[in-house]
């Protein structure tokens, strides 16, 4: 890639170095969960691809508020980023959109790739559609990182018991019984970035988010809660 395009495409807030996967409906949040403990994006709906969106995140955030007026939004604040390089690699292309007729014009090796678009009748142009014809996808701390509504959801995806790497132990003796507790020391499982970081700061841009997200490491930790017990 030449210096140029290289500086058009880091000058450009619109143009995203990421491809994201956000979940849907009430239980957006522990579908996403279920994805993190999994470590893997399906096609949950047998559809032959796995679908993504090339809108920049910051500025997809008022879409999300606009959602959240509805019990089941189409999409809610809660999904996985990829490297659009790394997608690439995998398969993934852009949609093509088009009148519904035109389908017929494209080799069947690439129909998967076609979405419907007429204008006032059926537009998801707004989506900036990306697909990947895979049934799953492997998610590593490298490769991905998870995007929350609350800084709270964030902590608990990306530092969880699935990720215990010590425990420790305290209490103390009251009626003849030991009243304990367990604090767990939990390895980063993935990155990540919240809504409400980026609210607070409205005026990042797209190298802030990266930054944001290179700077947090494998090998960070934190201490969880576990629970009481009694002996």
């Amino acid at each position: 890639m030449n210096k140029t395009l290289l500086k058009i495409i880091k000058s450009r807030e619109d143009i995203s170095d990421y491809l994201f996967h956000f979940t849907n409906g009430k239980n957006a949040r522990d579908t996403l969960e279920k994805i993190t403990k999994e470590k893997c994006l399906r096609d949950v709906n047998n559809r032959g691809v796995i679908c993504f969106t090339e809108a920049p995140l910051l500025s997809l955030t008022n879409m999300f508020k606009l959602f959240e007026q509805f019990e089941n939004p189409m999409y809610a604040p809660f999904g996985i980023a990829l490297k659009k390089k790394v997608l690439f690699d995998l398969g993934a292309r852009n949609v093509i959109y088009g009148l519904a007729d035109e389908k017929r014009y494209l080799h069947n090796s690439i129909k998967w790739r076609f979405e419907e678009y007429e204008p006032s009748r059926k537009d998801f142009a707004w989506l900036r559609e990306w697909r990947v014809p895979l049934k799953t996808i492997q998610l590593t701390i490298d490769n991905s990182f998870v995007i929350t509504k609350t800084k709270k959801d964030l902590h608990k995806l990306t530092f969880n018991e699935d990720n215990l790497l010590d425990v420790k132990f305290d209490g103390c003796v009251s009626d003849g019984q030991f009243w304990g507790s367990a604090t767990g020391v939990a390895g980063r499982s993935f990155k990540g970035i919240s809504v409400e970081d980026i609210d607070e700061l409205n005026a990042m841009s797209k190298l802030d988010v990266e930054k944001l997200i290179e700077k947090q490491d494998r090998n960070d930790t934190e201490e969880i809660g576990l629970g009481g017990f009694v002996v």
